[in-house]
Order: C-alpha cells, then sequence, then structure tokens
C-alpha cells in the first residue's frame, strides 16, 4: 500500500542528499558558509548564551567576525538605547537549531577545531539537521495528503514540489534560512489540525498549539498560521454549526491550546523584557510593511523576483483553487482564505524581493498548503484521461523541473543567476544558458539595447585624456555635447584598467549618460553601467553601453563616478556616437 507516494518520497529525499553534496554549505567559508547572513542571526542566540555567555553586550561578535567572515558587521542585531546589543531574529529558529548545536559542541572537543559555535563542526552539524528537518517535513506531508488524495496523487505531487520549486534550494543547499524548518512545521500543523477534528484528542490540541507557537516563534508573521485550525473543514452553514458544537464540547482543550501556542512565546517576551526593559519591540529599524500599498503585481511577476516567474510550476496550484472550490468545499474555503492572507502579507513587506533569494523564498513554507490545490488539479486533469492534456501538462512540469535545477545550479556555481537584481533584458539574455559574454552583465543595470546596424553610429564627442579615480578623486566631471535633431540612440564608449576589482555593488565605479532638455540644469533621464561588474583584478577593457534618446532632449554629458570607492580605476578614450 502507499507504494508510489513512499517510492516518490524516498527520490525526493535523495534529490535533496544529492544537492546537498553538489553544494555542500558547511564546506564553503565566509558569507556562503551555512551560518552565514541571516542564518547567522537566527543562530546568535545559542552561541551568545551557552559558550560566550554574553547575551546583552555580544562583545565576542568581533572575534567571530575577523576570524569568520560571516557577514560585513554585526549587522544582525541592533544597539538600544540601554547599551545592550538586541537580536533582530526571534529566537524560533535558534530553538530548531538546538540539538545539532549542542550535538556539534559534545563533539568537536574532540576534533582539532575550536569550540566556538562557528567552527565546521557546527556548520556541518546545523546543515545536516536541516536536511533531516527537511525529510521529516516531506514525510509528514505526505502523511497528511493521503488522508485526503490517491497515492499516485500524492507521488506527483511531492516530486513538483521537491523538484520544480525552489523548495529544493532552500531545503538541500540553503536549508538553514527559515523558509526548510517552517515548510517542516506547516506540514506538522496540517497533520495535526486535520486529526484534531478527526479524533478530538488531547495530543493534537497539543501539537497544534506548539506548532503554531513555534512557527509564530520563529517568524512573527507565521501568526497567520492559526487560520489554519480556526477555520480548517468550515465550507458551509452545516459545517460552521458542526465545529461551533464540537467547540462546545471540547472548550477546556482548546484552552489548552492557547496556552500551549502562549507558553512558546513566552521566552521571547522574557528575553526582551531581561535585555531591553522592555516587553515588545521592533527590532527591524526602517524595514517595514506597505499594508495600504502591498506589492502584489511585483511579487507575482516580476522579473526581479517574482513567485511565477522563477517558480512557474506554481501556476498549476494557483489553477487548482477553482477545481478545490468544486470539488473540495471544505477545504477551499481555509485554504483559499489562509493562502490570500498569507500572500497579502508577503508582498506588504517593503523589500518585496527579500534580499538575495531565489524567486520568492518567503512562500514556501506555505507550500504544504498549496499542495492541497494542486493535487486537486492534478486528480481532475488524471480523472478527464485526455492524453493531448496529459502530455501537454507532463511536458510543463518537466520544463519547470528543467527550469528549477538551472536556476538552482547558476545560483550557486554557474553564476548566471542575480538575486534581487535580474532585469527583463538580463532574464532573456541569459535564460537557459550555461555561459553568456562577459558584458551582459551590464544588462542588469542598463536594460536598453541597440539591435539595428551599428556601423551607422556616427562618432559625436570624443575625450583622449587619460582619467584617474581613487578615492581622493571620486569623479569626472559631466562632460556636456549636443544631440543632433532626430537622432533616437547613443552609445557610451571608454578604455578601463582596474587594477583591483569593487566587490561591493553600492561603491562600483559607473560609466553615466544624462540627458537634458532646453533650458533644464537637471537631468531628465540617466543611464549607467557599473564597471566592476564586468572587470575583475588588473583587467583593461573597452566597455559600452546603449541608451534611448529622449524626444524632448537636446543635450546630454557623460562621466565617470566611483561611488564612495577607494580603489583605483584608470578610464581613457571616451567616445561618444549616436544613431
Amino acid at each position: 500500500m502507499y507504494r508510489s507516494s513512499r517510492l516518490a518520497f524516498l527520490v525526493c529525499c535523495l534529490l535533496l542528499m544529492t544537492a546537498s553534496l553538489y553544494y555542500p554549505k558547511w564546506k564553503q567559508q565566509g558569507a556562503e558558509a551555512t551560518i552565514s547572513w541571516d542564518v547567522s542571526g537566527y543562530y546568535m542566540y545559542l552561541p551568545a548564551t551557552f559558550i560566550y555567555h554574553d547575551l546583552k553586550k555580544c562583545s565576542f561578535a568581533d572575534s567571530v567576525l575577523k576570524r569568520y567572515h560571516p557577514t560585513p558587521d554585526f549587522q544582525q542585531t541592533f544597539r538600544h538605547y540601554t547599551g545592550n546589543y538586541v537580536m533582530k531574529y526571534t529566537m524560533g529558529q535558534a530553538v530548531m537549531f538546538a540539538p545539532f548545536f549542542f550535538a556539534a559542541h559534545v563533539f568537536t572537543p574532540f576534533t582539532a577545531y575550536p569550540a566556538d559555535g562557528f567552527s565546521f563542526p557546527y556548520q556541518f552539524c546545523i546543515s545536516l539537521g536541516m536536511i533531516l528537518y527537511a525529510f521529516i517535513g516531506l514525510f509528514v506531508l505526505r502523511k497528511t495528503l493521503l488522508l485526503f488524495f490517491t497515492d499516485k496523487i500524492v507521488a506527483i505531487t511531492l516530486l513538483i514540489i521537491t523538484a520544480a520549486t525552489n523548495y529544493l534550494n532552500y531545503a538541500a543547499i540553503d536549508g538553514a534560512m527559515t523558509h526548510n524548518t517552517l515548510f517542516t512545521l506547516y506540514s506538522i500543523l496540517l497533520f495535526t489540525t486535520v486529526k484534531l477534528f478527526e479524533t478530538g484528542k488531547l495530543r493534537f490540541f497539543i501539537g497544534v498549539g506548539l506548532t503554531a507557537g513555534l512557527l509564530t516563534l520563529i517568524r512573527p508573521t507565521e501568526i497567520v498560521s492559526l487560520l489554519i485550525p480556526v477555520l480548517w473543514g468550515i465550507g458551509s452553514i452545516a459545517d460552521f454549526k458542526k465545529r461551533k458544537m464540537f467547540t462546545v464540547d471540547h472548550y477546556k482543550y482548546f484552552f489548552v491550546l492557547i496556552a500551549c501556542f502562549l507558553l512558546v512565546l513566552l521566552p521571547q517576551f522574557i528575553y526582551w523584557k531581561w535585555v531591553s526593559g522592555e516587553w515588545l519591540i521592533y527590532t527591524y529599524g526602517q524595514e517595514g510593511f506597505d499594508w495600504l500599498r502591498p506589492h502584489i503585481v511585483n511579487g507575482l511577476i516580476s522579473y526581479r523576483a517574482g513567485w511565477l516567474v522563477y517558480t512557474p510550476v506554481m501556476i498549476l496550484s494557483i489553477t487548482g483553487f477553482i477545481f478545490l472550490y468544486h470539488g473540495y468545499r471544505s477545504l477551499f474555503w481555509p485554504v483559499a482564505i489562509f493562502s490570500f492572507c498569507f500572500l497579502y502579507i508577503c508582498f506588504s513587506w517593503r523589500e518585496w524581493w527579500y534580499g538575495a533569494s531565489l524567486g520568492q523564498r518567503a512562500i514556501i513554507q506555505a507550500y504544504p498548503v498549496f499542495c492541497f490545490p494542486l493535487a486537486v488539479l492534478l486528480d481532475t486533469i488524471l480523472k478527464k484521461n485526455k492524453l493531448l492534456l496529459n502530455g501537454l501538462i507532463a511536458c510543463f512540469i518537466v520544463a519547470c523541473t528543467a527550469y528549477n535545477l538551472w536556476l538552482t545550479h547558476q545560483a550557486h556555481r554557474g553564476g548566471l543567476f542575480m538575486a534581487g537584481q535580474t532585469t527583463r533584458s538580463y532574464f532573456w539574455a541569459s535564460l537557459g544558458k550555461m555561459q553568456v559574454p562577459k558584458g551582459t552583465i551590464t544588462l542588469l543595470d542598463n536594460e536598453e539595447v541597440f539591435h539595428g546596424d551599428t556601423s551607422k553610429f556616427i562618432k559625436i564627442f570624443s575625450d583622449t585624456a587619460m582619467h584617474q579615480l581613487n578615492k581622493a578623486t571620486q569623479s569626472i566631471n559631466d562632460l556636456f555635447f549636443m544631440i543632433h535633431p532626430g537622432r533616437k540612440w547613443l552609445r557610451a564608449r571608454a578604455v578601463f584598467t582596474t587594477p583591483q576589482k569593487e566587490w561591493d555593488l553600492w561603491k562600483m565605479p559607473q560609466f553615466n549618460l544624462k540627458f537634458y532638455e532646453k533650458e533644464n540644469s537637471n537631468p531628465v533621464k540617466v543611464n549607467f553601467i557599473r564597471i566592476s561588474r564586468v572587470l575583475g583584478d588588473g583587467e583593461t577593457a573597452t566597455l559600452h553601453f546603449d541608451a534611448k534618446i529622449p524626444p524632448s532632449c537636446n543635450k546630454a554629458s557623460v562621466s565617470v563616478w566611483n561611488a564612495g570607492s577607494d580603489k583605483e580605476l584608470i578610464i581613457k578614450n571616451i567616445v561618444i556616437s549616436e544613431w
């Protein structure tokens, strides 16, 4: 029994292990290590408490940064006016890390590595633990789906979620991010919720309360997860009346559920009170939500990080809501209401692309819920038994899987995926390729590319002097020139030498074209490329970029700005041509 889904589960586990070994984060250094960037912030509670015994002042941070370079600075905390440091992130993920942290801490003294919380054994144990959580999540998700769907449908659903979505990356490679553990907890929450209303047993009330509490402790916005047990199984007025009776009959158990939920959150409030004197603190500074202007369109279809652009297979899940409504009304309303609220919260975050993210990583934890409309759609299609339709869907799923594997490779080893920076032009220029011309990367800054006969460009301005920029000299002042009437394009070209590459994106030198209207001293349009995107240490090359001329402009200027970098840059032979 359940042979297909069991085999699919094993294949999913094998795929996760393969991806993990393909790019073992525990072997990486600095900002690519398992415990780096946001993960180091989630994790910091553990070494600060159990190794350095310095949760308030975090005086150990400088030595950790100097030795391991997990982040450029100690940015995962903020300095409270009391003088103490307060962790930016809540402690839920640290709780999930804890068993593997302690295992590493016991084992490390028997090795040549320092027991400092960041050496190789800690990196390895955390990575291994996150793979284990992924296995548990898929196992419980399979058990839950089997309560509603056939073995075959569950098998296909598991394979799609694992192989064709960005869950693969955030479970196998970047598994120490919160999305992997949240995915597992949502799977557990669904299972315990179903069993709660099916059996009415106390242990499932406790399970729902603890799981929802831990979800919220990891990521406070996951308090939306409470909608699942509140709404589950209510698809009609009759269902609502039954729920009312069930609640009255089990009201004591519901109080236990609420108590368990609050009990899990209590340590966070105690920590805030102890370290700052306040019970509740907003730790994200200027970051926040645009509740009245959610970034829904960008969040769904932007080339920068649109969910359906980078995880197109989930179009099937969204389409599945139609069939969920008609065939599983008692599932439709809880799943639909939760999904709407969840996506609204995700896309209301001001930085809706979530930093260096492979697609919309903030949605991954809800994939267990999105499996229901996906499974319903698959079930409906297979029951229709139409060969052409089945073939088209199968081809789409295979294409999405290949695309996801390509994206995962390019995000880590291939180098073509540019998280949070991709533009339409760069996306299509790099899609499906393993290598692109070196200058293609400038499309991340300037999308305007002339595709006509370049021999018809006419030189209208040149500067043959050699310029040298550095920390003291930050720019070549604007060199102005006139644009002839009727011209539509400009091309800027120059020879650049970078003795030492600038790696900080925001400090990379910029090659600029600015356009001006008559009697207007401020530019109405600026096009530029970042020079250090293309050139490495000690490289010299001729770089160019194109720009459309605004119809109202008759004047332009060219300049080079070092953008605050202290690296040297040499420029010569600046040429402007028009078409």
